[in-house]
Protein backbone atom coordinates (compact mmCIF):
# COMPACT_ATOMS: atom_id res chain seq x y z
CA UNK A 1 0.00 0.00 0.00
CA UNK A 2 2.89 2.11 0.80
CA UNK A 3 4.94 1.56 -2.82
CA UNK A 4 1.66 2.79 -4.05
CA UNK A 5 0.76 5.32 -1.92
CA UNK A 6 4.36 6.73 -2.88
CA UNK A 7 3.63 6.23 -6.55
CA UNK A 8 0.75 8.19 -6.15
CA UNK A 9 2.50 10.99 -4.92
CA UNK A 10 5.47 11.05 -7.78
CA UNK A 11 2.53 10.73 -10.67
CA UNK A 12 0.67 14.17 -9.13
CA UNK A 13 4.01 15.87 -8.97
CA UNK A 14 4.61 14.94 -12.51
CA UNK A 15 1.63 16.00 -13.35
CA UNK A 16 2.17 19.65 -11.65
CA UNK A 17 5.46 20.17 -13.00
CA UNK A 18 4.33 19.18 -16.55
CA UNK A 19 1.08 21.96 -16.39
CA UNK A 20 3.52 24.62 -14.99
CA UNK A 21 5.73 23.59 -18.10
CA UNK A 22 2.76 23.91 -20.62
CA UNK A 23 1.35 27.14 -18.74
CA UNK A 24 5.20 29.09 -19.50
CA UNK A 25 5.11 28.32 -23.03
CA UNK A 26 1.39 28.77 -24.01
CA UNK A 27 0.18 31.44 -21.66
CA UNK A 28 -3.19 30.06 -20.93
CA UNK A 29 -5.39 30.80 -18.04
CA UNK A 30 -6.94 27.09 -18.10
CA UNK A 31 -3.66 25.26 -17.36
CA UNK A 32 -3.51 27.81 -14.18
CA UNK A 33 -7.09 27.06 -12.87
CA UNK A 34 -5.83 23.17 -13.59
CA UNK A 35 -2.49 23.18 -11.51
CA UNK A 36 -5.02 25.23 -8.63
CA UNK A 37 -7.30 22.29 -9.17
CA UNK A 38 -4.61 19.57 -8.80
CA UNK A 39 -3.47 21.09 -5.46
CA UNK A 40 -5.70 19.34 -3.12
CA UNK A 41 -4.59 15.99 -2.05
CA UNK A 42 -6.28 16.09 0.86
CA UNK A 43 -7.22 13.01 3.18
CA UNK A 44 -5.67 10.03 1.28
CA UNK A 45 -2.79 8.05 2.02
CA UNK A 46 0.38 9.63 1.41
CA UNK A 47 3.36 9.21 3.02
CA UNK A 48 6.98 10.66 2.23
CA UNK A 49 7.83 14.56 2.18
CA UNK A 50 6.37 17.52 0.22
CA UNK A 51 8.81 18.23 -3.12
CA UNK A 52 10.85 20.90 -2.39
CA UNK A 53 10.21 21.37 -6.59
CA UNK A 54 6.56 22.49 -5.84
CA UNK A 55 8.52 25.88 -4.49
CA UNK A 56 8.63 26.49 -8.41
CA UNK A 57 5.14 26.09 -8.88
CA UNK A 58 2.55 28.93 -9.21
CA UNK A 59 -0.13 27.20 -6.75
CA UNK A 60 -2.97 29.36 -5.51
CA UNK A 61 -3.91 26.73 -3.13
CA UNK A 62 -2.01 23.65 -1.25
CA UNK A 63 -4.29 20.86 0.57
CA UNK A 64 -2.57 18.30 2.12
CA UNK A 65 -4.93 17.68 5.24
CA UNK A 66 -5.50 13.91 6.28
CA UNK A 67 -2.19 12.43 4.95
CA UNK A 68 0.85 10.47 6.66
CA UNK A 69 3.53 12.90 5.36
CA UNK A 70 6.24 13.27 7.32
CA UNK A 71 9.73 15.66 7.76
CA UNK A 72 10.43 19.71 7.44
CA UNK A 73 8.18 22.01 5.47
CA UNK A 74 10.56 22.47 2.23
CA UNK A 75 12.11 25.82 2.79
CA UNK A 76 11.39 26.50 -1.00
CA UNK A 77 7.34 26.26 -0.66
CA UNK A 78 8.47 30.39 1.03
CA UNK A 79 9.18 31.20 -2.99
CA UNK A 80 5.43 30.87 -3.82
CA UNK A 81 4.42 34.58 -4.03
CA UNK A 82 0.43 33.09 -5.39
CA UNK A 83 -0.13 31.35 -2.62
CA UNK A 84 -2.87 32.11 -0.83
CA UNK A 85 -3.92 29.43 1.02
CA UNK A 86 -2.27 26.14 2.99
CA UNK A 87 -3.58 23.30 4.77
CA UNK A 88 -1.72 20.88 6.24
CA UNK A 89 -3.28 19.51 9.19
CA UNK A 90 -3.38 16.52 10.52
CA UNK A 91 0.10 14.73 9.31
CA UNK A 92 3.19 13.98 10.83
CA UNK A 93 5.21 16.88 9.87
CA UNK A 94 8.33 18.17 12.48
CA UNK A 95 9.74 21.22 10.62
CA UNK A 96 8.10 24.36 10.46
CA UNK A 97 10.55 26.52 8.47
CA UNK A 98 10.75 30.41 9.49
CA UNK A 99 10.74 30.67 5.16
CA UNK A 100 6.93 30.69 5.21
CA UNK A 101 6.85 34.39 6.37
CA UNK A 102 7.86 35.50 3.10
CA UNK A 103 4.27 34.01 2.11
CA UNK A 104 3.69 37.79 0.66
CA UNK A 105 -0.47 36.70 -0.71
CA UNK A 106 -1.11 33.97 2.01
CA UNK A 107 -4.56 34.34 3.87
CA UNK A 108 -5.40 30.73 5.06
CA UNK A 109 -3.08 28.81 7.00
CA UNK A 110 -3.98 25.65 9.10
CA UNK A 111 -0.93 23.94 10.44
CA UNK A 112 -2.97 22.01 13.10
CA UNK A 113 -2.12 18.52 14.53
CA UNK A 114 1.13 17.75 13.40
CA UNK A 115 4.52 17.02 15.65
CA UNK A 116 6.18 20.15 14.88
CA UNK A 117 9.30 21.29 17.30
CA UNK A 118 10.79 24.83 18.39
CA UNK A 119 8.60 27.87 18.86
CA UNK A 120 5.99 29.66 16.94
CA UNK A 121 7.86 31.17 14.18
CA UNK A 122 8.11 35.05 14.82
CA UNK A 123 8.31 35.75 10.97
CA UNK A 124 4.38 35.03 10.57
CA UNK A 125 4.15 38.37 11.76
CA UNK A 126 4.96 39.55 8.49
CA UNK A 127 1.80 37.32 6.67
CA UNK A 128 0.12 40.64 6.72
CA UNK A 129 -2.29 39.14 4.77
CA UNK A 130 -3.90 36.59 6.97
CA UNK A 131 -7.59 36.20 7.40
CA UNK A 132 -7.44 32.59 9.43
CA UNK A 133 -4.19 31.15 11.32
CA UNK A 134 -4.87 27.92 12.95
CA UNK A 135 -1.96 26.27 14.62
CA UNK A 136 -4.04 23.63 17.01
CA UNK A 137 -2.21 20.89 18.79
CA UNK A 138 0.86 21.45 16.46
CA UNK A 139 3.21 19.88 18.79
CA UNK A 140 4.94 23.84 18.80
CA UNK A 141 6.23 25.68 21.84
CA UNK A 142 5.10 29.09 23.07
CA UNK A 143 5.12 32.19 24.09
CA UNK A 144 2.76 33.55 21.63
CA UNK A 145 5.02 35.99 19.74
CA UNK A 146 4.07 39.40 20.66
CA UNK A 147 5.12 40.84 17.18
CA UNK A 148 1.58 38.55 16.62
CA UNK A 149 -0.11 42.31 16.66
CA UNK A 150 0.98 43.16 13.31
CA UNK A 151 -2.11 40.43 11.94
CA UNK A 152 -4.51 42.83 11.68
CA UNK A 153 -6.90 40.88 9.14
CA UNK A 154 -7.20 37.86 10.84
CA UNK A 155 -10.75 36.84 11.62
CA UNK A 156 -10.15 33.21 12.70
CA UNK A 157 -7.03 33.00 15.07
CA UNK A 158 -6.77 29.50 17.00
CA UNK A 159 -3.61 28.61 18.74
CA UNK A 160 -3.70 25.88 21.19
CA UNK A 161 -1.68 23.46 23.24
CA UNK A 162 1.71 25.05 23.43
CA UNK A 163 4.10 24.33 25.83
CA UNK A 164 6.63 26.13 27.34
CA UNK A 165 7.01 28.63 29.42
CA UNK A 166 4.04 31.07 31.37
CA UNK A 167 3.28 34.31 29.19
CA UNK A 168 0.83 37.16 29.56
CA UNK A 169 -1.66 37.30 27.09
CA UNK A 170 -0.92 38.55 24.02
CA UNK A 171 -1.63 41.60 22.22
CA UNK A 172 -4.10 41.39 20.09
CA UNK A 173 -5.93 44.86 20.09
CA UNK A 174 -5.19 45.53 16.63
CA UNK A 175 -7.39 42.91 15.27
CA UNK A 176 -10.47 44.83 15.34
CA UNK A 177 -11.85 42.00 12.33
CA UNK A 178 -11.74 39.15 14.70
CA UNK A 179 -15.01 36.84 14.70
CA UNK A 180 -13.10 33.42 16.54
CA UNK A 181 -10.26 33.60 18.65
CA UNK A 182 -8.78 30.53 20.50
CA UNK A 183 -5.91 30.05 23.00
CA UNK A 184 -6.84 27.09 24.78
CA UNK A 185 -4.04 25.70 26.88
CA UNK A 186 -1.53 28.24 25.72
CA UNK A 187 -0.02 28.89 29.91
CA UNK A 188 -1.42 32.28 29.40
CA UNK A 189 -1.15 34.25 33.07
CA UNK A 190 -2.24 37.03 34.11
CA UNK A 191 -5.61 39.12 33.77
CA UNK A 192 -7.68 39.21 31.01
CA UNK A 193 -7.28 42.05 28.91
CA UNK A 194 -9.67 44.62 28.98
CA UNK A 195 -9.21 45.66 25.07
CA UNK A 196 -11.35 41.94 24.47
CA UNK A 197 -14.83 44.32 24.83
CA UNK A 198 -13.61 46.23 21.99
CA UNK A 199 -13.51 43.55 19.64
CA UNK A 200 -17.06 44.41 18.71
CA UNK A 201 -17.02 41.43 15.27
CA UNK A 202 -16.02 38.85 17.92
CA UNK A 203 -18.25 35.95 18.53
CA UNK A 204 -16.54 33.19 19.63
CA UNK A 205 -14.05 33.59 22.38
CA UNK A 206 -12.32 30.64 23.92
CA UNK A 207 -9.60 31.21 25.85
Amino acid sequence: MFESCKASKRALFVILYVLFQISSIYNHDSFFFLIFFFSDLSRNYLSGTIPREWGSLPLVNISLAGNRLTGSIPIELGNISTLQSLDITSNYFTGLPLELGNLTSIDKMFLASNNFTGKLPETFARLTTLTDLVIQASGLTGPIPSNISLLKELTNLRITDLDGPEAPFPPLDNMTKLKALMLRNCNLTGELPTYLAKLTELDKLLV
